[in-house]
């Protein structure tokens, strides 16, 4: 069962990346002079660090955003934490290039934002906010910062609410509870985050190439250049190799710190795994905490901090509208920038403006009528959907595998199917690039269904994975004891059970096909053109309102599908559970 995404990674990431690297030390024979040619150039050097100064910055904003926002969340009434759970992943559902659009058409020079800043006095003229580092910062925050909530919110609530209530019965105060209990106990979920984040951003291509200026040049955008521009292949294959090696790294850093095999390990192994190795690497962040907090108590003995716990956060009023203020303000830097599209969408203006001077249906009509639109749309959704239906297949069969194989598999067998996420997409588009044009496959559907799989397979098997870990097994063992194949037990038994989660993973992976911009640029061309590809060519060469009229409908499809599957999803939950009853009331 695992090797169907064994063969699909191995022959098309893998190999690539293989031939990525010996693209870079062959030429033709065995030679460095690429790397000392990447290495030795100082401009490289400051893009490198240009690279690491922009991603450190993201991932300490969205740490410091996103910690205070995740505990609300944890703390909250339950449908006060679904409220501001569906701000959070709200981003998710929407193209990654209509959150960049969006940005765009806030930071304008005649944006929302400079309009404000006009009308409030604060300034004479349009400042300017776009085609620097601050616009390719703030996009990039808004962009990561979902994913450092949910990894946030993850660790959080597997925290014991006991541990912090028997601080409290002993003595502790907030401050105390927080920095000795609390805290050290989500370190791994802050590392995890930030790690994460730190990766993520080191990739980054589409945001900077769109918001950023001649001095915001960043490594992807270097690797890009050297592709298309001064087709110098060896060169980007080092500049490549470089950067994967990087992510690389910081990946072993972060499963040291936190061991992905808990996300398919047994949840009893996750609690007694992380206490211990978060006691052993934070004895020395509590012995500077223990200083920090004395010199807090010699500076005055009335401070105190905003309620972080359950407990001091009810007792606190002014911690609590603190903490309350401030996630409602990141809750609106979420939300407003997908919103603000769909005004536009309906303005009488031919250029962007806001608000709309009046309401017309023109640039609908504009899409409609446009066969290069409409033609991108129909190939984005055969593609995504045959993706879909091959990752499902891909993914679901791995997933079975990992989780009902053996630790070492589990093990091994996430690490590789893992790699995909990790690597950054610039580098998985460029060597299957060099691949596919070896094998005269540019420019072709298959290219891109293949090219989107190899990212979508590990996003549904850690939905379904995380599905099976869930079940009872000795429902496949009692099916088993009464004859039946292994095929059998899970097409009748497996199969119904995760139903919820098997649709709930092929949207994710009809999703990720569908909104996928670096791997389309590099394998489509002008016969396989998708609807991301064409709507960078829009957004590059003239920012009209068609674009807002585009991104609006894709927001409500997007939306729309989400509904529909969510539905289905409790329909099956509902299912399950009677099927369930059911059969332990007849046992």
């Amino acid at each position: 069962m695992l090797a169907p995404a064994a063969l699909l990674l191995g022959i098309f990431f893998f190999v690539p990346l293989a031939g990525l690297l010996s693209l870079s030390l062959l030429d033709p024979e065995p030679t460095f002079l690429h790397y000392q040619e990447f290495l030795g150039d100082p401009t490289n050097w400051i893009i490198l660090a240009r690279t690491f100064e922009l991603a450190t910055k993201v991932t300490l904003i969205c740490l410091l955003l996103g910690y205070p926002l995740a505990f609300w969340i944890v703390s909250a009434r339950t449908w006060v934490a679904g409220a501001l759970l569906l701000a959070v992943v709200l981003p998710f559902f929407t193209s990654y290039l209509v959150r960049t659009y969006a940005w765009m058409v806030l930071l304008g020079r005649f944006g929302l934002i400079n309009q404000l800043l006009m009308a409030l006095g604060l300034t004479e003229r349009p400042l300017d906010l776009m085609y620097n580092e601050f616009s390719v910062l703030i996009a990039m925050v808004y962009i990561l910062l979902p994913y450092t909530v949910l990894v946030l919110i993850s660790v959080m609530k597997g925290i014991p609410s006991s541990l912090t209530r028997a601080a409290a019965s002993l003595g502790a105060s907030p401050v105390q509870n927080f920095w000795r209990v609390f805290f050290p106990l989500s370190a791994p979920g802050v590392i995890a985050a930030g790690l994460l984040v730190f990766v993520f951003a080191l990739g980054f291509y589409i945001t900077p190439a769109l918001l950023g200026g001649p001095n915001t040049m960043l490594l992807p955008m270097l690797i890009d250049s050297q592709v298309n521009r001064t087709l110098n292949w060896p060169l980007a294959a080092a500049a490549a190799t470089v950067l994967l090696a990087i992510a690389l790294v910081l990946y072993a850093i972060s499963n040291y710190f936190v061991d992905t095999e808990r996300l398919l390990g047994s949840q009893q192994g996750t609690a007694q795994s992380v206490v211990p190795r978060v006691r052993r690497r934070t004895s020395a962040y509590v012995r500077f905490v223990d200083l920090v907090t004395a010199t807090v108590r010699a500076l005055g003995r009335g401070v105190r901090f905003p309620g972080v716990l359950t407990a001091s956060y009810e007792r606190s009023a002014v911690g609590g509208m603190v903490l309350r203020g401030c996630s409602l303000v990141l809750v609106i830097f979420l939300i407003a920038p997908v919103l603000i599209i769909v005004p536009i969408s309906f303005s009488s203006s031919r250029f962007l403006e806001f608000p709309p001077p009046g309401v017309s249906l023109q640039w609908y009509q504009a899409y409609f009528a446009s066969d290069t639109w409409v033609s991108a749309t129909w190939q984005s959704l055969w593609v995504g959907i045959a993706t879909a239906l091959v990752s499902l297949a891909i993914g679901s069969a791995a997933a079975m595998a990992l989780v009902r194989g053996s630790s070492r598999m589990r093990r091994i067998g996430y690490q590789l199917l893992l790699a995909p996420l990790i690597v950054p997409s610039i580098i998985s588009a460029v060597a299957l690039y060099f691949l596919f044009a070896r094998l005269q496959l540019i420019n072709t559907s298959l290219a891109l269904v293949i090219a989107h799989s190899t990212g979508c397979v590990p996003l549904v098997v850690l939905i379904v994975a995380a599905s099976l870990q869930a079940q009872n097994i000795r429902l496949e063992h009692a099916a088993a004891s009464l004859g039946a194949s292994r095929i059998v037990t899970i097409w009748r038994i497996v199969l119904p059970l995760i139903r919820p989660a098997l649709i709930v993973a092929g949207f994710f992976a009809f999703l990720g096909s569908f909104d996928d911009v670096v791997l389309s640029l590099y394998m489509s061309g002008p016969d396989t053109m998708t609807l991301p590809v064409r709507m960078w060519s829009g957004i590059r060469e003239e920012i009209t309102p068609t674009i807002a009229a585009v991104s609006s409908l894709l927001i409500a499809f997007s939306v729309c599908i989400y509904a529909g599957v969510e539905a289905v999803r409790q329909a099956g939950e509902r299912r399950s559970k009677l099927s369930v009853a059911v059969n332990n009331e007849g046992a």
